[in-house]
């Protein structure tokens, strides 16, 4: 049995992880912003009697972060595996982007992992083991127009981990990052269309079909939850998760060609771009 931290437990690929692993076997910490508004996760948990504690870690707030790995020390006494799930999601134009937006995203997606990361790579480091997974996205590996901050912070976190996996060997700790495309979770009930018109708007139509199309054929939670259970418990983890169809085909497509083939592929417009994305993928996203 494993002691593994959860962090963005609530809902969604955070919330199906922790009650996953918990069926496991594992005795899980289920960290949330609100433990008071998070009663959909108690009740699962009450439900079927599962170990999972659920604690207060908001990704903002560094004092809460080394609160919450302290409180799980004097309980556990060891972090076995770290599962960096919290983040948020943001969408629009480079230039129309106000910068409070992107300091916003940084701060959770990129800053927020940090400081988790500053907390317990000493625990495993000082143990000698560990498993690092974080949750990441195909935006991480594959950027598309008016999506650039959240792909950025993502692609952020892909360097870090192919960072940190190195500094980590030594002490016989693993890092992983899954990369889902579209999963079906709440998070699509959050965002929201901008509300003033955009010279960008092109570009808006291209994302918002690929998340259309993508959402047609989702990955589910436990999708995301079974790769990452893997990237835990497996004796050769994958550094790499790409998880959901339209994650495995675009990855797959970005593969190969070059840079500039890619790039260029991108910046078509209309009909032309959807050739050759049917003709990259395989699978023609944009024309019904």
């Amino acid at each position: 049995m494993s002691v593994i931290l959860v962090t963005g437990s609530s809902t969604g690929i955070g919330q199906e992880t922790a009650l996953h692993m918990a069926r496991k076997g594992h005795d899980v910490y289920a960290a949330v912003r609100s433990p008071e508004t998070a009663t959909e996760l108690k009740a699962l948990i009450a439900a079927e009697d599962l170990p999972v504690s659920v604690i207060t870690l908001d990704l903002v707030d560094p004092d809460s972060i080394v609160t919450a790995v302290a409180e799980i020390m004097a309980r556990s006494g060891r972090i076995d595996a770290l599962v960096n799930n919290a983040g948020i999601g943001g969408g629009r134009a480079v230039e129309e982007t106000p910068m409070h937006e992107v300091r916003e995203i940084f701060e959770t997606n990129y800053f927020g992992n940090v400081n988790v990361l500053r907390a317990v790579t000493p625990i495993m480091r000082q143990q000698k083991s560990g498993r690092i997974v974080t949750v990441g996205s195909l935006a991480g590996r594959v950027v598309m127009g008016c999506h650039a901050h959240y792909s950025a912070s993502k692609w952020a976190m892909e360097g870090l981990s192919e960072a940190l996996a190195q500094e980590m060997a030594e002490f016989n700790v693993k890092v992983a990052i899954i990369e889902p495309g579209c999963v079906l979770t709440p998070i699509w009930g959050k965002g929201s269309l901008p509300t003033e018109p955009s010279p960008y708007l092109k570009s808006l139509q291209r994302l918002g079909r690929f998340f259309e199309f993508g959402l047609r054929r989702p990955a589910m939670p436990t999708d995301v939850a079974s790769a990452i259970e893997h990237a835990i418990e497996s004796d050769k983890p994958h550094f790499r998760y790409p998880v959901g169809p339209d994650a495995l085909e675009s990855v797959a497509a970005r593969a190969k060609v070059s840079d500039d083939d890619w790039i260029e592929a991108n910046c078509l417009q209309g009909e032309a771009f959807s050739d050759r994305w049917l003709e990259l993928v395989g699978v023609d996203y944009y024309r019904d």
